[in-house]
């Protein structure tokens, strides 16, 4: 009779796959528990702020005309800044919604509204952590990434999860040189939100380094190619909403979490500064992100090394996170996947993590506070620019450390501890692997 081999259970694929998918449920449900004082009292007046339990997604389901029963891409004059898959996302559910609870009061209709789009939130939060567990060097920095604090503060205020999770399975294809496969989940990442289309800077860089431009024009092709796919049939059934979403984001101003809003509201007025116009905004956004792209091709030309997709694609995000006229408290979301590829260094991520939370704590009690009749105005209102700033130097921060990375061509890999690396079955005598592969024995 064979003898059976133990193998302790934290070695398991099957233990590493629930222990995630448990860890991504309490991020997702924590964000919702934190929402739960709106979500039993009111989604209205100043309790979302006082309480930092707010969420665009009730708020949206009322104003939108959702309540009752206008949907966009259904009603001719229901509108939804958003582009297409988010809108349609957001239609889907509130169609669900009002199906089931209708005749019910608005605030509970909210709820329900609410409650939906969590659970779906949080179906995607797993999918997207199971498949990160498979690109990075040890189970931990996944479980790090599910149980981000960043994460339970902001994942339920909007749909930003979607984008999410396309980016990080483009990156999986990408890693397997799936290009066309990695183009198209970048170009429905680009349907739900534009950032994930800036990964595709990241496979130029990388091409002009080596040379090899099949990799880009099949990504790019693939990614162009999806987004016309998808948005096509949408804009030939109701051009109108199909357009809100770019003549809204062309025409709003600064977002509260942007370092022109807080040069505007706080910094300017104390020093007897002019504020910034829209225009002088969208030059300094346009001009700063055109600039930073440069740089980051002139990095990864310089480069001792090629840099990693994974590298670039944080510095390229980043860039656009820091520069960007709109930044809300929940992009945080965009960067937390890309900060543990590009750079899995445990005590960085989770400083610039406290900061992130921080940060949402202070904008949303600033916007509760922000009024003249408030006797704390004037200290939230340092507080809010305190946590901007400090949430744009984190983010610096990581990028300096990944370009200090970048240049001594380190890739993500050589940043962590050995044994963080090491894969028994990679490390098994010649011929055992096939048997510990078989146990289940995983490294993520």
């Amino acid at each position: 009779m064979s003898e059976t081999r133990w193998v302790p259970l934290g070695t398991t694929a099957r233990f590493w796959t629930w222990a995630l998918v448990g860890f991504a449920t309490w991020a997702v449900a924590a964000s919702w528990l934190i929402r739960l004082a709106c979500h039993q009292i009111t989604w209205r007046g100043d309790l979302p702020m006082a309480g930092a339990c707010y969420s665009d997604l009730p708020f949206l389901y009322s104003a939108r005309g959702m309540a009752e029963g206008n949907f966009p891409y259904v009603s001719p004059d229901a509108l939804l800044e958003y582009p297409v898959l988010q809108t349609v996302i957001a239609s889907l559910t509130g169609m669900f919604t009002y199906w089931i609870g209708g005749d019910r009061s608005v605030h509970t209709a909210q709820s329900i509204y609410f409650d939906v789009n969590v659970a779906v939130l949080l179906a995607v939060w797993i999918v997207t952590v199971l498949i990160l567990a498979r690109l990075v060097v040890h189970p931990r920095f996944a479980v790090v990434v599910a149980l981000a604090p960043a994460v339970a503060a902001t994942a339920a205020i909007n749909w930003d999860l979607f984008p999410v999770l396309t980016v990080v399975a483009a990156i999986w294809f990408f890693r397997r040189e799936s290009w066309v496969l990695g183009g198209v989940m970048l170009g429905l990442g680009t349907a739900l939100k534009l950032w994930p289309f800036l990964l595709l800077g990241a496979l130029i860089v990388v091409g002009i380094r080596t040379r090899t431009f099949r990799p880009m024009i099949a990504a790019g092709l693939a990614a162009a190619g999806t987004w016309v796919a998808v948005n096509l049939p949408f804009y030939l059934l109701d051009p109108q909403q199909w357009s809100f979403f770019w003549s809204f984001s062309s025409d709003r101003g600064a977002g509260f979490s942007s370092v022109y809003h807080v040069w505007n509201v706080a910094l300017a007025p104390q020093i007897g500064a002019p504020t910034l116009s829209a225009e002088t905004i969208n030059v300094l956004a346009y001009g700063g992100f055109a600039l930073c792209c440069l740089a980051v091709l002139g990095i990864g030309l310089l480069a001792p090394k090629t840099p990693t997709i994974e590298q670039l694609s944080l510095l390229i995000v980043a860039a656009f996170v820091l520069t960007n006229k709109v930044y809300s408290p929940q992009f945080v979301l965009w960067l937390v996947p890309l900060v543990i590829l590009a750079r899995p260094k445990m005590a960085q991520f989770l400083a610039w993590q406290v900061i992130e939370v921080f940060h949402w704590i202070a904008i949303f009690n600033w916007l509760h506070h922000a009024t003249p009749e408030s006797g704390l105005a004037q200290f939230w209102t340092a507080v809010y620019a305190v946590a901007v700033i400090l949430h744009v130097i984190a983010v610096v921060a990581i990028c300096a450390a990944t370009v200090t990375d970048v240049m001594r061509g380190r890739a993500p890999r050589d940043l962590v501890p050995l044994s963080a690396t090491v894969n028994p079955a990679e490390t098994a005598p010649q011929g055992a692997g096939s048997s510990a592969r078989k146990e289940g024995v995983t490294h993520g």
